[in-house]
């Protein structure tokens, strides 16, 4: 079984590191989007539909066994996408799709735009929304110079991303997110059912939006496992 999975807004692939130590006899393939860690010189792309292509271009060779993808908030939003590519392209279905940290996209976007506030309003909204973010750049002056832009093309793509409504998901999907985590209501969790004719089931994990990286990550380690055994 391939896991393949798709960073939050402004991260990398280092936060999947440890699953593939943990997650024994899956096939972890974190998913390296442009402009971070070696990719980092190369523009990162502010479209969902302009990622999405260049995803599928780049991993239409890897979907030759069973597989699943997981997704974290942007991440979550673009896992749904390839998803539907994936499908419209005739090729078989995720075994499961893992959608975490995120509202089901089809509703309404009800948060302020981000990408377009001055450097100093953009951190402040982003501390009070999300915590911060786990890598801790936002503190660290020089880091912030280098990876704001990254992170403000990242909410560009998410906040200027609009639902087309089409076929439904042939795959079913789990949504989770944290139980502190404010910025994913339970109607917003739940909406992702409606986006697929599979079996779907919602969960809580301990901790606020990043629980997949703190004390929420054993548990969801176990899910996925769980999830995948069969």
């Amino acid at each position: 079984m391939r896991l393949f999975c798709l960073p939050h807004a402004g991260s990398g692939i280092a936060v999947y590191y440890r699953w593939k130590r943990a997650l024994s006899g899956i096939d972890v393939c974190p998913v390296m989007l442009p402009g971070r860690e070696i990719r980092f010189e190369e523009a990162s792309i502010d479209s969902a539909a302009t990622l999405i292509h260049e995803l599928m271009e780049a991993t239409r060779s890897r979907l030759d066994v069973p597989y699943a993808i997981f997704g974290h908030s942007m991440g979550a939003l673009l896992a749904y996408e390839w998803a539907r590519a994936i499908q419209a392209a005739g090729i078989e279905a995720p075994h499961c799709l893992f959608v975490s940290g995120r509202n089901a996209p089809h509703l309404p976007f009800a948060h302020r735009e981000l990408h377009r506030l001055s450097d100093a309003d953009f951190v402040g909204e982003l501390r009070r929304r999300y915590g911060g973010m786990p890598e801790n750049f936002l503190d660290d002056e020089e880091l912030r110079e280098l990876f704001l832009p990254v992170l403000r093309a990242d909410l560009k793509l998410v906040e200027t991303y609009e639902h087309e409504a089409g076929r439904l998901l042939d795959c079913p999907v789990r949504a989770w997110a944290g139980m502190e985590d404010g910025s994913v209501s339970e109607a917003g969790l739940a909406g992702w059912a409606e986006l697929t004719r599979e079996n779907f089931a919602m969960q809580r994990f301990v901790g606020d939006h990043f629980y997949h990286m703190g004390v929420g990550q054993t548990p969801v380690l176990e899910a996925i496992a769980a999830e995948l055994s069969g």
